[in-house]
């Protein structure tokens, strides 16, 4: 039979796991629905067509950008795939990946100023249209209208339970080689 605390590890483990999981896929979830709550937004691309294996490029000044932004892609159909890259104007890259029509990518406004480059790229075998908008992120500028109720709240509940599934995790592992390391060493003095 096994032990009950051999046991207590692997399960913080996998409830870490799944609460890690699930926050990330809430956080997805709460992006899917942010474009009614943006408030000013403007175009980076309109209804562009992209060829397979080809791209379209922008740039975005940082001095039109709000502290916290996200970008939003919807490409037809739904079931097209694209990335999204960019490089911000300190260097720094980014890029995101979709196969389900939408995508979008969380930015902060650069304060040395300078453009922002960003590409966007058909991986699919088909061709793709595409639009691009970008807007304040409500929810990280703290802008979101209360009238949409526990909306509002979801960025940071989510990322409190990747928080928490991480932490979880990481404890469950520990106990796991703890116990693991005590249940050997009894059984080596039993001998």
């Amino acid at each position: 039979m096994v032990k009950l605390s051999l046991v207590r590890g692997p399960l913080i483990a996998v409830i870490g796991l799944i609460v890690l999981v699930l926050g990330a896929n809430l956080f997805d979830m709460v992006y899917q629905s942010v474009e009614p709550l943006l408030g000013s937004t403007s175009d980076i691309f309109t209804d562009r067509e992209i060829l397979p294996s080809q791209f379209i490029n922008s740039t975005v000044d940082s001095g039109k950008l709000k502290e916290h932004n996200v970008i939003i892609v919807h490409t037809m159909p739904s079931t097209g795939s694209v990335k999204l890259e960019g490089i911000d104007p300190n260097g720094m890259t980014f890029e995101k990946e979709s196969k389900d029509g939408f995508l979008y990518h969380i930015i902060q406004r650069s304060n040395q100023g300078g453009p922002y480059l960003i590409k966007v790229l058909d991986t699919g075998n088909q061709p793709v249209r595409i639009t691009a908008i970008m807007g304040e992120d409500p929810f990280l500028s703290n802008n979101c209208n209360t009238t949409y109720g526990i909306k509002c709240n979801m960025v940071q509940i989510s990322v409190g339970m990747v928080v928490i599934g991480i932490v979880a995790l990481v404890v469950g592992v520990a106990i796991s080689a703890y116990d693991f390391k005590k249940e050997s060493k009894q059984k080596s003095n039993s001998i």
